[in-house]
């Protein structure tokens, strides 16, 4: 009969159990998230299914780090903790990470050049090593469940991309929108 001396579960028995716990967390969320689509549009309401759909993710992604090393990896470096407020964790991450509850998708290859994009999740560039650029995205994702989908996309999210691709960093920078953005990002985790 084997005797654990350490105190620590074999990693089978933590897989099996986060395979489990991640399918009860995906399917919950994912029938939450559902029941709330239409919340997206509606100013503040937007926080309910933005949130369901990135604790889906959360819970996809425990339901597939025992088959992927590299998820495994991110999620352990977040100490498995979808609300981490760490930003240098999730520069840190190979593919994925979480921060503040939010999905964070790590994009393009180490020669990518930095930026993110905020939109449902957020996107990184695996490029990027600026902390203030995961604050500023996620100040874009307090804007998306202040404002709802329909008045984020086209007040925000449009011109924002259209302003990135068309502007210097510094004009577009100080565009009212990405200012609110970084500022809001700064805040910390307040649900405004």
């Amino acid at each position: 009969m084997y005797v654990d001396n350490t105190g620590t579960l074999p990693e089978w028995i933590e897989d099996i159990g986060r395979f489990f716990g991640g399918a009860i967390i995906t399917l919950s969320t994912i029938v939450l998230t559902a029941t709330t689509v239409l919340l997206l549009l509606i100013p503040g309401a937007a926080s309910i299914p933005l949130f369901t759909l990135n604790m889906a993710a959360y819970g996809s992604m425990l339901m597939l780090s025992p088959f992927s090393g590299k998820i495994k990896s991110d999620m352990r470096n977040i100490g498995w903790n979808p609300f981490n407020d760490d930003e240098s964790l999730v520069l840190s991450s190979s593919n994925i990470s979480f921060y503040k509850s939010v999905f964070v998708i790590r994009y393009g290859g180490k020669s990518t050049i930095g930026g993110g994009i905020s939109f449902l999740v957020i996107g990184i560039g695996r490029g990027e090593t600026r902390l203030s650029t995961v604050r500023h995205e996620y100040g874009h994702h307090k804007q998306q469940r202040l404002l709802g989908l329909g008045l984020y996309t086209p007040v925000v999210a449009i011109p924002s991309l259209i302003s990135a691709a068309t502007s210097s960093n510094n004009t577009h920078s100080n565009r009212w929108y990405e200012k609110w953005a970084t500022n809001w990002g700064n805040r910390g985790f307040i649900w405004w």
